[in-house]
């Protein structure tokens, strides 16, 4: 039979000859990305907590430190000075305690042989409460005198990046003045801008990565912030990094990998205002819209791997009409 024959039969029978590809030959499963930023979940001012004199700080900008270096020292001097006197002075209220206690076993032994009047009983079961009282008000002043002898030590409360340095040497500082500015190494995470309209599929993503310098991190979505960017339209979406993490500041972007296979932009078509493109089934054509999708743009397809998608032939169809598969 020749060609001129076989058309006149196709045309005949009403079938369009159109030629298809599996969803599975033709699918992909796009890359898509959006600018981020790791950034640090704590940037601190660390300040001292007592009064003195500035005698050194010990790092310089950029350095790394692991928490609890120090930072920087006062001149501790007047705080020792205060620290031993507490001592001493704990240590004679300890003495009159001893004492009061001993008087007070005294008159408690007098007291059975009915030696000695209630009066003076009571008096020293007073004098021993007095002095085991003063004693702990001492101690409790005897371990805040030690505690601001160790603040005279500035320390990093967390693994961190020194960013600025705020405190000078012969510097008189009081409780609150920033002696450094340091940024936290450890507790990182991703801020990302994406699209609203991109939204649902990072959220379907299987694979999430945050790219910087050529180098890919993985990471898991934690948050969605529900404020948006009127400007940009865009709404700020928080990533943890799941293994090694970037540096704090770094600039990158943040890819996906769409968790549905899409087919190839160039298949779609428009139809009564619709985009979509053409699917063969049991010899007919059937429209499958694409919502949301504009034209150029690559249509998320929730179809089996073997679906027949229509290739050529597909702009003089329509929904129903009667197809034949040639080969191309």
């Amino acid at each position: 039979m020749t060609c001129l024959a076989l058309a006149m039969d196709v045309a005949m029978a009403g079938e369009k000859p159109v030629t298809t590809r599996t969803l599975d030959d033709l699918g992909f499963q796009p890359i898509r990305s959006a600018p981020a930023t790791t950034v640090s979940l704590n940037d601190t001012r660390v300040s001292a907590e007592i009064h003195g004199v500035l005698q050194e700080v010990v790092v310089r900008v950029g350095e790394v430190v692991r928490a609890d270096a120090l930072l920087a020292r006062l001149d501790c001097e007047e705080h020792s000075l205060d620290l031993q006197q507490v001592r001493a002075t704990t240590q004679a209220a300890r003495a009159d305690a001893e004492f009061a206690q001993f008087q007070l076993g005294r008159a408690q032994e007098l007291a059975r042989r009915q030696a000695v009047s209630a009066e003076l009983l009571n008096e020293r079961q007073a004098q021993a409460s007095r002095t085991r009282a003063e004693v702990l008000r001492l101690e409790a002043a005897t371990r805040s005198a030690q505690r601001r002898v160790n603040l005279c030590e500035i320390r990093a409360p967390f693994d961190a990046v020194i960013i600025e340095r705020l405190g000078s040497v012969g510097e008189l500082v009081q409780a609150g003045t920033p002696i450094a500015r340091i940024l936290d190494a450890g507790d990182l995470e991703v801020s990302g801008n994406i699209q609203q309209q991109d939204l649902p599929a990072l959220q379907a993503a299987g694979e999430i990565r945050f790219v910087a310098a050529g180098v890919h991190y993985p990471v898991e979505l934690r948050a969605v912030s529900p404020v948006v960017d009127q400007r940009l339209r865009s709404v700020d979406v928080r990533f943890v990094f799941t293994h090694e993490a970037a540096l704090p500041g770094q600039v990158g972007r943040i890819e996906w990998v769409s968790g549905l296979r899409h087919a190839p932009a160039d298949l779609l078509v428009r139809r009564e205002n619709a985009l979509g493109i053409f699917v063969e089934e049991d010899g007919r054509a059937r429209f499958i819209l694409a919502p949301g999708v504009r034209e150029g743009q690559p249509p998320p397809m929730d179809l089996p791997g073997d679906t027949r998608l229509i290739v050529d032939g597909r702009f003089g169809l329509r929904d129903g009409d009667s197809v034949r598969i040639i080969e191309r």
